[in-house]
């Protein structure tokens, strides 16, 4: 079952058991999905881009908001918490170490070569800047 679809009968089971937080969410989400299918230009996995983004600007929040908004903060990390069981699992830094010790030894030795080929390899389950900097630390560049 595609992200999409999960999320549609989640949805569904929030609203038959009154939970309206997570309804809400989840409502949220299928919009800015749906609105991302119409436009022409959108490419790859639509779900998974849309609920990185959507997680990425909570995560923004909250490091801005921690001491003065602590009470929408919680809120915030109940629904990170929530939507990332949507997303595929991230490689670990071992992993994602090993991976860019594989591209290098394969010949690849400029950062954006690397990064492409882990894009292309593992897709959302690399998080780019977790990649950028292991590699900045390796000295590739």
């Amino acid at each position: 079952m595609d992200i999409k679809s999960q999320i549609q009968r989640d949805r569904i089971e929030a609203m038959k058991a009154g939970q309206t937080a997570r309804k809400a969410t989840l409502d949220y989400i299928l919009g800015e999905i749906q609105k991302k299918e119409k436009d022409p230009n959108a490419k790859g996995d639509i779900a998974t881009a849309v609920i990185s983004a959507y997680i990425k600007s909570l995560r923004e929040f909250i490091e801005q908001h921690k001491e003065s908004k602590p009470d929408v903060c919680a809120q915030y990390e109940e629904e990170i918490a929530m939507l990332q069981s949507y997303l595929p699992r991230q490689l670990s830094e071992d992993e994602l170490r090993a991976e860019i010790e594989a591209l290098r030894a394969s010949g690849l030795d400029k950062k954006g070569l690397i990064m492409k080929a882990l894009k292309e390899k593992h897709g959302a389950a690399v998080d780019g800047k977790l990649a950028a900097c292991l590699i900045d630390a390796m000295g590739i560049r």
